[in-house]
């Protein structure tokens, strides 16, 4: 695990490197690695936290023996055993014990199509002397980040947005197509990021840079496995292939040279992948969770029985309301641009509570995506008949919206109209509506309209592929990432085994409903009645801070000033929703939370 970046240049100022890459440094601090071409036009550098062959052999940016390739490369390859043993029998040597020696040899033998052999989590830089050619790459589900520049002939690249800023022709004005996309996802998808002269790569996809200019290709595609006839399978297979799809992608995710565990909440994700940990590990499994004095936000009891029936080593950190309060000012230097989702709070400190311990910690995410989770889709299964049935009333149900029972006043918006536009108000903070009153136009990400466009699947099917393809890569695993790698922890997901998700996306709807298969599999291991309770998400109390002990940072930091420098123009709207908040008349909370930590990252720009 590693913080990356890099640049070719015409002109290379030799102190360029370094600044970008001790902005990273907290990414990996126990190297630092700069590379130069012999005209230094190109340049690579590397933070490095040792996880695999902690040897200067490890040491990145790696060159080929004949010097004609470099790589500098942030993650890992769990099949790099296999691929190693794979490319020395067709008589290629190997001089270390690192993934980033087989990632090397492996483009030299198979060029770009080395990323389909690749079992990984994964961004790295490639640059191929004879060719003249920067290839860069991104894993499939986008556990790693990976953000460039180009402007003429220069271009860049680094693992997160601030090293970027450290050169001085990238342009960091505010791109008003990343913060309508901020606003309505309370993060910023890829390709776009809060600069205009920034963007980010997608997960799953690859670039060429050449002096010709920008290639850039999708080399996976979930939407692929979905639109494949649904494997003819019964329950009790499933459950049998999903258990060793299961048990292959967590033995290949506990590899590592220095301390490793993993993060438990007691839920179905955490709790399954603890449980092949514990039945794999030639020792004790290290587990970790936080617990908060406010019990409406506590899961560490369920937590601490799970642990205890696996028989772990489980460490419980128990912190206040005012840990976490604390941590705010902290939440746009941790994420480089504005990033809306309050659980990152709590993601941070369990993290800070695992880096005690140990350096690399596995995770469930990924469940919610791939094994229908989320209440938003139970929802929507409920609300479509309604929505379809009641169209012909719809426009007499919203004129008459105050007067209806309280259910039917939360669906008389959507009746007669696309499902997708319910969903975007389960899943998203500001609607289109919002956006146009906010900010005069809306804008949707394009993946957004290749998953709900998508014929003869339901709004089920349609919302996970959504959340696949945009929530999980961008909100998600872009907050773990984070704040993790903030702490120096590597973060590993093994229910994001790129074949685990591929399985998933051709199972019959009713085995990936609510996660029935997974749950069943895990009855499997946990008895049942430790595990069935509500789904309790990892938050905060959001809406006592907001009206409460967040009131004067609110009012003092989303600020009419501040707004109208941001590009948002309708300042009023937002300061009545501030009132109406405080007054108890509205309850906005997760759109103040999404304002608030806006202002207060441009503000630290400014500053």
């Amino acid at each position: 695990m590693c913080g990356i970046a890099g640049f070719w240049q015409k002109e290379a100022a030799y102190g360029q490197i370094e600044a970008m890459l001790n902005s990273i440094q907290h990414r990996g601090p126990d190297d630092q690695g700069q590379w130069f071409n012999a005209n230094r036009q190109i340049c690579l550098g590397q933070q490095r936290l040792s996880i695999i062959d902690l040897s200067s052999g490890g040491h990145q940016p790696m060159l080929s023996e004949t010097g004609r390739v470099a790589i500098t490369f942030n993650g890992e390859i769990y099949n790099f055993k296999e691929l190693r043993q794979e490319l020395e029998k067709s008589g290629i040597d190997f001089h270390t014990g690192s993934d980033t020696e087989v990632l090397l040899k492996g483009y030299l033998y198979w060029g770009t199509e080395v990323l389909d052999r690749l079992v990984g989590m994964f961004a790295f830089a490639i640059w191929d002397e004879d060719k003249e050619q920067l290839f860069l790459a991104r894993d499939r589900a986008g556990e790693k980040p990976l953000y460039y520049a180009q402007k003429g002939e220069q271009f860049a690249f680094a693992s997160e947005i601030q090293a970027l800023t450290k050169l001085a022709w990238v342009d960091t004005a505010i791109d008003h197509e990343g913060l309508l996309m901020y606003l309505r996802l309370q993060a910023i998808p890829a390709p776009y990021s809060i600069y205009q002269g920034v963007k980010k790569l997608a997960p799953a996809h690859a670039m060429l840079v050449t002096k010709k200019g920008l290639k850039t290709w999708r080399y996976w595609d979930p939407i692929n496995y979905l639109k494949q006839k649904p494997l003819a399978i019964s329950e009790a297979d499933a459950i049998e292939q999903l258990e060793l799809l299961l048990k292959q992608a967590v033995k290949g995710q506990m590899i590592a040279d220095v301390p490793l565990g993993a993060f438990l909440s007691g839920g179905i994700d955490s709790s399954t992948v603890v449980s092949f940990m514990t039945e794999l590990a030639s020792g004790g499994v290290k587990t970790f969770t936080i617990g908060f004095q406010e019990d409406s936000q506590d899961e560490s009891k369920h937590a601490g029985k799970i642990a205890e029936f696996l028989g772990t080593d489980h460490t419980c950190e128990y912190l206040t309301q005012q840990d976490s309060l604390n941590l705010i000012n902290r939440i746009p230097e941790i994420y480089g641009e504005p990033f809306g989702d309050p659980s990152a709070l709590p993601t941070y400190l369990v993290s800070q509570v695992a880096r005690k311990h140990v350096t690399v910690s596995l995770s469930g995410d990924g469940g919610d995506e791939a094994f229908g989770g989320y209440e938003r889709y139970d929802l929507l299964d409920r609300a479509e008949p309604w929505i379809k049935t009641l169209a012909p009333f719809g426009g007499a149900m919203r004129s008459a919206e105050r007067f209806l029972p309280r259910k039917a006043a939360l669906l008389a918006p959507y009746v007669g109209k696309d499902i997708s536009k319910l969903y975007q108000q389960y899943a998203g903070r500001f609607n289109n509506e919002e956006l146009i009153d906010l900010m005069g136009s809306y804008l949707e990400p394009s993946e957004f309209r290749r998953s709900w466009d998508l014929k003869g699947f339901s709004s089920r099917r349609r919302a996970m592929m959504t959340d696949m393809l945009i929530y999980m890569p961008d909100v998600v695993l872009a907050k773990v990432d984070r704040a993790a790698m903030a702490v120096s922890l590597e973060s590993r997901a093994p229910l994001l085994d790129h074949r685990i998700l591929e399985f998933a996306l051709r199972l019959p709807e009713p085995l990936i409903k609510d996660k029935y298969i997974l749950k069943q599999l895990l009855y499997k291991r946990i008895p049942r009645d430790m595990l069935e309770r509500p789904k309790q998400g990892f938050g905060v109390p959001l809406r006592k801070w907001i009206s409460d002990d967040l009131k004067d940072l609110l009012i003092d930091t989303v600020t009419p000033e501040t707004l109208k420098s941001l590009g948002i123009s309708n300042t009023k709207m937002v300061t009545d929703l501030i009132s109406g908040q405080l007054k108890g008349h509205v309850f906005k909370e997760y759109q103040l939370w999404t304002l608030l930590v806006l202002c207060m990252w441009y503000k630290g720009q400014k500053a």
